[in-house]
């Protein structure tokens, strides 16, 4: 009880020199907890614009050597694509992440590299093949600027973003309008595939992002055919008119596909395709057969049979994400698929990483402000033992032990420290709550998609407060390490000399 009647007086006889260390520790406790609550607010901002408008809570896709999320492989190779491994026996699949408690919603999704051409203009996307009402209903908050999500059972359609509709503006002279036409075209295998697409509406992605404005969503089944998926998971055409490959004659022969001599005949006792040639008539026959058959199998109905890269999924409000992310692990594990579970940073991938990386830039400078005011702190605690030596020794000659000099000052440096950081935590409120009204707004994407819309939003939270506190607390322990081994050190007859 002493002891803390000595360290108040001592604290309040010498009110102005702790006044400045108080101010000191109060400004660096004020700046933490602005540069927390903004941290807070990029963290949260860059999981909104991918989370809400992108990757969803969690995704599940195949697991592969290479590591891929929605973007693409993560490490692209040198003048290729690599396609993202498809879902084996996605229907499966997907029936078990239904039936977990917590799951919302899912969507089924392709991926691929896209060139659009529309009045002129042309580019390089991001194709993402999806169906319709499944997608859009998993992502509400998109805005639809022109046009509106394309109905159910809608075939042949695509989304564009405001970005792909400002180059289309600008190449034909007006603002492209649903109904317009757009060509699709896929690179691959050393070949090309092409598909027109009807324009079904134009979208807003809020923060704006050069990431996501190079999205297009288009119907899952145009996709497929541009990558060359089948529509389900049987063949949709089977040409069984079609004859065999020849098993004499020269290899790639294709004059030998209309040769009588080509094909076994009946009397080799093998069984063997006609010997008759294949006549024109015939394989034009053959061939508007499975063009017919092809053009059913691009407006059949889009099921989760066939072929899909990912199957995002939106979790229940104030559902445990992490928990449901090892559910699912264990459950799609234990049931034999190899498949993996992502939350939305493993699903945006590299892109996320590297608006990740902008956060630890923020983190790092926060650190140093801490570590400036620590040693500012110290600093002023050191000359404070200096300023008392003489009292210091004027104690230890009348008898008072290391221990009771030690708890003194332990508790003259918490004491203020703790009641410095709680004005410093109201200054900084103060802070916070100017930040928010200012609203200062971005210009860089970049700091735009950092901080999830085009404007500084931060607020004040409990967690935030409690941070700031423990981190006066620890300032105020750390603090008086130095100080007290140094007051330790001094000889009581020195001291004594020097009152």
């Amino acid at each position: 009880m002493i002891l803390f009647r000595i360290a108040l007086r001592n604290l309040l006889r010498r009110g102005g020199k702790n006044l400045v260390v108080a101010i000191l520790i109060a400004v660096g406790v004020a700046a933490f907890f602005v540069s927390n609550s903004v941290l807070e607010s990029s963290i949260g901002g860059i999981q909104r614009a991918f989370a809400d408008n992108f990757t969803a809570d969690l995704s599940v896709s195949q697991r592969s050597e290479q590591s891929f999320s929605l973007f693409g492989p993560d490490i692209p190779v040198i003048g290729d694509y690599t396609s993202a491994p498809l879902l084996v026996n996605a229907f499966d699949v997907g029936a078990r992440i239904a039936h977990e408690p917590g799951v919302q919603r899912t969507a089924y999704v392709l991926t691929s590299p896209v060139l659009v051409e529309a009045g002129g203009a042309r580019g390089y996307g991001l194709g993402l093949g999806t169906i319709d009402d499944e997608y859009f209903s998993l992502f509400p908050r998109l805005q639809f600027t022109v046009g509106a999500p394309p109905a159910r059972g809608s075939v042949g359609w695509v989304v564009l973003t405001e970005e792909w509709a400002a180059k289309i503006a600008a190449a034909q002279g007006h603002a492209p309008m649903p109904g317009d036409k757009v060509q699709l075209t896929y690179f691959g295998n050393e070949t090309f595939t092409i598909r027109e697409v009807t324009l079904a509406g134009v979208i807003r992605y809020q923060p704006a992002s050069e990431f996501l404005g190079q999205v297009v969503i288009v119907d899952g089944r145009v996709l497929r055919a541009l990558c060359g998926y089948a529509q389900t998971d049987e063949t949709p055409f089977t040409a069984t008119s079609l004859p065999a490959a020849p098993t004499t004659g020269a290899a790639g022969d294709i004059d030998s596909l209309f040769s009588a001599e080509s094909s076994p005949s009946a009397s080799d006792g093998k069984t063997g395709q006609s010997s008759a040639p294949v006549s024109l008539d015939e394989l034009k026959r053959m061939m508007t057969e499975a063009h017919r058959a092809g053009v059913a199998a691009d407006v059949s109905p889009l099921g989760h049979q066939g072929a899909w890269h990912f199957i995002l999924i939106r979790t229940a409000p104030g559902a445990d994400k992490g928990r449901i992310a090892d559910a699912l692990r264990k459950e799609l594990s234990g049931a034999g698929l190899t498949v993996q579970v992502r939350d939305w940073r493993g699903t945006a991938g590299a892109v996320a990483l590297y608006v990740f990386l902008m956060q630890i830039v923020l983190y790092t400078g926060l650190f140093m402000v801490g570590g400036i005011v620590v040693i500012l702190t110290m600093n002023s605690l050191v000359m404070s033992v200096f300023e008392r030596t003489g009292e210091i020794g004027t104690m230890r000659a009348i008898g008072a032990r290391r221990g009771f000099i030690r708890g003194l000052f332990i508790v003259e440096t918490l004491a203020l420290t703790l009641i410095s950081g709680f004005a410093g935590i109201l200054l900084g409120s103060a802070g916070v709550a100017f930040l928010d009204r200012a609203a200062l707004r971005f210009n860089n994407q970049i700091l735009a998609l950092v901080f999830g819309g085009s404007s500084l939003h931060v607020a004040i939270s409990n967690g935030n407060i409690a941070l700031s506190f423990l981190a006066s607390l620890i300032l105020g322990t750390v603090a008086w390490v130095y100080p007290v081994r140094l007051a330790l050190r001094i000889p009581p007859v020195r001291a004594i000399h020097t009152a």
